[in-house]
């Protein structure tokens, strides 16, 4: 009797995370995203990219992320993230606006580990010492302390696809 009677307690919690795992794949398989990192290489004056398989520091890597919307909906408020590697700092100025349709996207940074977001120049408050005082101070962020850097797109159309890249250098 005891089993018969955890049987049937656990059908709805397996019919319950079976719905679960079903609704995950199905949005897993509506926006597929493709990160690639590619050492930028000169070669006979011009740039030229080639697979990351060893880095050097002083080696420059571009980053690209593909967004395309294989499902049947309209996507909204898509955000597209690049994070940017502790072993690597961005490269001021290579993280361009993304033309889509009659909407320019300008990309928005983080310093902060992905938390917040703005547009450049971003802020931060730092206490330091002046005249043997310590005070609080409003300061700009170095684009080298950048950690993430995010376009938010208003809307992905079914077959849409989006790219948005960005620089780095190794440390």
């Amino acid at each position: 009797m005891r089993e018969v009677r955890t049987l049937r307690n656990r059908k709805p919690l397996t019919a319950f995370l079976a719905f679960l795992l079903a609704l995950g794949l199905a949005l897993a398989q509506t926006l597929l995203l493709d990160l690639k990192a590619q050492k930028v290489v000169v070669k006979e004056g011009k740039e030229v990219l080639e697979e990351a398989l060893a880095v050097a520091p002083g080696d420059t890597l571009e980053w690209r992320l593909v967004a395309e919307n294989r499902g049947k909906e309209t996507l909204r408020q898509v955000a597209l993230v690049i994070p940017i590697p502790k072993e690597t700092f961005y490269l001021d100025g290579t993280a361009a606006p993304l033309r889509l349709g009659n909407a320019t996207i300008r990309p928005e940074f983080s310093f902060d580990g992905g938390r917040t977001f703005g547009l450049p120049p971003l802020k931060k408050r730092v206490r330091v010492v002046e005249n043997g005082k310590e005070v609080e101070k409003e300061v700009e962020v170095d684009p080298k302390e950048y950690t993430h850097a995010r376009w938010v797109l208003p809307e992905l159309r079914p077959g849409q696809k989006a790219e948005v890249r960005l620089r780095t250098m190794v440390k």
